[in-house]
């Protein structure tokens, strides 16, 4: 015993005086989660473009025609941006933004006396979505017209022959306004058709896009934790430190059980601070912290003694290192410790969860959204038991040939 907590004590020592090798391993997944909370903020993902539009008319009627994208909800999706022709055509060209739309002059007054009128829109072909819902968007204004013109042309024909109306000709457009509301009160009034909705299915929240990408973060830690700590075994056996020890009466099991414990003490940390920065940094709620921290910790020190395992195997150290890296990233790819499993494809996401890392991650998903609980903890762990007592027995038994 008096060995173990040796042990233990040299592993700690030896990551306080290389504090930076820890921080390396955890570097990119924390830089890579901070960055994904402050674009995203911890909520829901909507794609964002900018809309140029050149208005050449400058009347009412195309302030009106414009101001259909200044609404929700095209207002939280469209920057708009007003422009001249030439200058959005140049910035369309940089790809500046989404799409341009292009008012001519004589666009109220063609409207007005039912001429031909043509509206332009220049579309990003580098982007997808948001020139769609442009052009969508503009579609249904553009059909709106269609009908307003059909069913109150005549008098919109009125108001354009005048530049200013008298009072006999604003008596007639409100006595045609008029008639033309009664006519079509038989179809509003009461309602021809009735929808009625039935929902059979429970409406799904928004996604919090922290919620899918910090698991995969934190478990892609894990990974370059444990194969750091994985290559220690090698520097071990170069120091001469196996072999020494093969001459005292404390056992190489003693060792590697060190070994165990201090990294389940380091990543503890890890967890604590991993669980506490999703719940109150990207405002994830957490169902159940205790078993999402006690997971995070149980599924690092197993992806540790998988590496270890493989490493020991290996014939020299800077093999063990190209192997762990070979298994390390197809994993973090396969895995959903790169890409979450949301955003592959279903038969890439099904092969995924069969992998350790995709087991573990999905299991510690479900502890954060409260499917899980504290029989399934401990399912999960005495697979990771057994698991972890044939990898021990492995590495235990390979470290006595190094």
């Amino acid at each position: 015993m008096r060995f173990l907590f040796t042990a233990v004590n040299k592993d700690l020592a030896r990551l306080r005086r290389d504090p930076l090798g820890f921080a390396t391993s955890l570097g990119i997944p924390l830089v890579l989660v901070t960055l994904i909370t402050l674009v995203f903020g911890g909520g829901q993902a909507t794609p964002q473009g900018r809309l140029l539009v050149a208005d050449e008319d400058g009347t009412l009627l195309s302030q009106a025609l414009t101001g259909a994208f200044s609404r929700e909800p095209l207002s939280k999706m469209l920057l708009m941006a007003t422009t001249g022709r030439e200058e959005g055509q140049r910035r369309m060209d940089r790809g500046d933004a989404s799409a341009l739309l292009i008012v001519p002059k004589g666009f109220q007054n063609a409207f007005l006396q039912n001429q031909p009128v043509q509206l332009q829109l220049v579309t990003n072909p580098a982007q997808e979505i948001l020139p769609n819902i442009v052009e969508e968007a503009l579609s249904t204004v553009v059909e709106g017209g269609f009908y307003l013109q059909r069913e109150a042309g005549v008098p919109l024909r009125i108001i354009a022959a005048e530049q200013t109306p008298s009072d006999d000709t604003v008596a007639r457009v409100s006595v045609a306004f008029n008639r033309l509301g009664r006519s079509l009160t038989k179809y509003l009034n009461p309602r021809l058709i009735d929808l009625e909705l039935y929902v059979t299915a429970e409406k799904r929240e928004d996604q919090n896009v922290a919620a899918i990408f910090l698991p995969a973060m934190l478990f892609m830690g894990l990974l370059f934790v444990g194969n750091a700590h994985a290559l220690d075994i090698w520097r071990e056996q170069s120091w001469g430190t196996l072999r020494r020890l093969t001459t005292t009466p404390a056992s190489l099991g003693t060792l590697l059980g060190g070994r165990l414990i201090s990294l389940a003490l380091i990543l503890s940390g890890v967890a604590v601070v991993g669980v506490a920065g999703m719940r109150w940094f990207a405002h994830v709620q957490v169902a159940s912290v205790p078993l999402a921290t006690l997971w995070l910790v149980l599924s690092g020190t197993a992806f540790y003694l998988f590496l270890v395992t493989i490493a020991v195997h290996a014939s020299s150290q800077r093999t063990a290192n190209v192997i762990g890296n070979l298994v390390v990233f197809p994993l973090s790819l396969v895995g959903g410790s790169f890409f979450p499993f949301e955003m592959m494809p279903d038969w890439m996401a099904s092969i995924g969860r069969f992998t350790p890392n995709g087991w573990a991650v999905t299991t510690f998903k479900a502890f954060v959204a409260g499917s899980a609980h504290t029989t399934d903890f401990l399912i999960g762990t005495s697979y990771i038991a057994a698991v972890g007592s044939l990898l021990f027995v492995l590495t235990l038994r390979r470290m006595r040939k190094l």
